[in-house]
């Protein structure tokens, strides 16, 4: 196979070229992989687990010892995942995180479950923010407004010091 240069190095001689340096042909003790079919089983019983709880990386699955797939299993383009993507947070918690107005027109059906649910993640931001860092966002989105949105805000302004005053 190898011929001896010296006693670190190996030569390759053009007899070695032709030959077939497979240790193992008849592949015993090898992993065999599983078809497109088996995987798409395995993840259909878990609809809401995401490839990386099907890895042993995500919240659901977070022990890497059970995971059930593997990365290159996972990669494939042919299988459909339940779930991708972040999960969406329990309507619960977006009602603990949202104004009175925004509730009453998500009940009444105004809004639909996306908006309420953005409204009240900004809301959540805006209440996380201390003053000083709400002074700068406001400031930052006050200085990117249009004419026609600077023109809406004061008419909103002068709104809102009339109700406060007669109130």
């Amino acid at each position: 196979m190898f011929d001896y240069i010296d006693s670190k190095r190996w030569t390759m001689t053009a007899s070695n070229k032709r030959k077939n340096f497979n240790r193992n042909p008849e592949g015993y003790n090898q992993w065999e992989l599983r078809s497109s079919a088996e995987v798409q089983r395995i993840i259909d019983q878990k609809p809401t687990w995401t490839k990386k709880d099907f890895r042993g990386e995500g919240k659901l699955n977070p022990k890497k010892e059970n995971k059930l797939l593997t990365r290159k299993e996972t990669d494939r383009p042919d299988l459909k995942f339940g779930q991708i993507g972040r999960r969406k947070k329990p309507l619960k918690e977006i009602f603990k995180h949202s104004t009175a107005e925004s509730i009453a027109e998500f009940n009444s059906k105004q809004i639909d479950e996306d908006t309420f649910r953005s409204r009240a993640k900004q809301k959540k931001i805006r209440d996380d923010m201390s003053l000083a860092e709400r002074k700068e966002f406001d400031k930052k989105s006050y200085a990117e407004l249009t004419e026609d949105q600077l023109e809406a805000k004061r008419i909103r302004n002068i709104k809102y010091r009339d109700r406060i005053k007669n109130n």
